[in-house]
């Protein structure tokens, strides 16, 4: 857009000299030195030069470009001189969305020392042209203007900077949201209503390829003694314990979740069932050696567990509620193992 508006500017300069028969070199050689000049930034930019610099759009130096080769053009049009003060206000506002307040200070300083360099040139040199009271008045009317371009910059930064903290603080609440809407608060695992989307599309994934899955349901022994003797922080402690331990366990391609109270459900892909069965008792054995201590107490847990495998044609409240049957084939034959089938 800068050059686009360059060119633009370039080209109503040039008309204009054309038809008042101003000197047309100096016009010129100010046309092409400032389209070497900003095709040298577009390029720098373009190929990713700019990269390396701290902002990689050169805000700062395309304005400081840009006002230097205005104030060149004011000095080189005469009678139409005017047509550079509208100019220079777009160049500025070009920095109200990309600069902080002190930058847009110091290029609005900038741009004032360099027209008023350009005006006090002019008006010594050919005063017939540029008189020095015109002069006067046009530097006075930009440093009422220009400053005034400054701080309106240094306030859009400062709500710029503020809607950005309000995005940034916005997006990490919404990353809290979609972290508590999918896990269990207390063991960090997925809840029950998520593991039910990703078991519906297991099950979905295994129809289109032919690959069944093994689910398996498990549920803490003993669970509401430890609650009644110790306490709902005991409790809690242990279900943490167990989330614990399964992770550094179960393979990262393993899904546990939290199914509700003392229950678990545990996905495995692209696993035969001795292999999941082997997974399990593995599991099993880690819980039943750990002892936790709670007060004055040592508590040991352990686990019942029913494995089965995703059966084609079937939907996935099938396969749990064969899980199901099996967990409670566990439990009645004393606990603390897993039954498949």
């Amino acid at each position: 857009m800068a050059l686009l508006l360059m060119l633009a500017g370039m080209a109503i300069v040039l008309w204009a000299a054309w038809t008042l028969n101003l000197p047309r070199g100096p016009l010129y050689l100010w046309t092409l030195s400032s389209l070497c000049a900003i095709g040298l930034v577009y390029m720098t930019i373009r190929c990713g030069w700019s990269r390396n610099f701290k902002d990689p759009s050169l805000t700062l130096q395309q304005m400081a470009l840009a006002i230097a080769c205005s104030a060149t053009g004011y000095a080189l049009t005469g009678p139409v001189r005017a047509i550079a003060f509208p100019n220079l206000m777009i160049i500025l506002m070009f920095g109200m969305f990309g600069l902080h307040a002190t930058s847009a200070l110091a290029i609005s300083i900038y741009a004032l020392l360099v027209f008023g360099l350009s005006m006090a040139v002019m008006a010594s040199i050919s005063p017939d042209i540029y008189p020095p009271t015109v002069e006067w008045a046009h530097f006075m009317m930009l440093v009422v203007v220009v400053p005034a371009v400054s701080v309106l910059s240094g306030r859009l930064s400062r709500i710029r900077r503020r809607l950005r903290q309000q995005k940034e603080e916005l997006t990490v609440a919404l990353e809290q949201i979609q972290l508590l809407a999918a896990h269990d608060e207390l063991t960090g695992l997925l809840n029950r209503r998520h593991m039910q989307v990703l078991l519906e599309q297991e099950t979905q994934r295994s129809l289109r390829s032919g690959e069944g899955f093994c689910l398996a349901l498990l549920d803490m022994d003993h669970f509401k003694h430890i609650n009644d003797r110790h306490g709902h922080a005991a409790g809690d402690a242990v279900l943490r314990a167990f989330s614990n331990t399964a992770q550094t366990v179960l393979r990262r391609s393993d899904v546990l979740a939290r199914w509700g109270g003392e229950e678990f459900v545990l996905i495995q892909s692209g696993i035969s069932m001795s292999l999941a069965r082997a997974t399990m008792d593995r599991l099993r054995e880690q819980v039943a050696n750990m002892e936790l201590a709670f007060g004055d107490d040592f508590l040991q847990i352990s686990f019942s567990a029913g494995l089965t495998t995703y059966r084609s044609g079937e939907c996935a409240t099938q396969t749990l509620e064969r899980a199901d049957r099996l967990l409670y084939d566990a439990k009645a034959q004393g606990r603390n193992r897993v039954v498949a089938g």
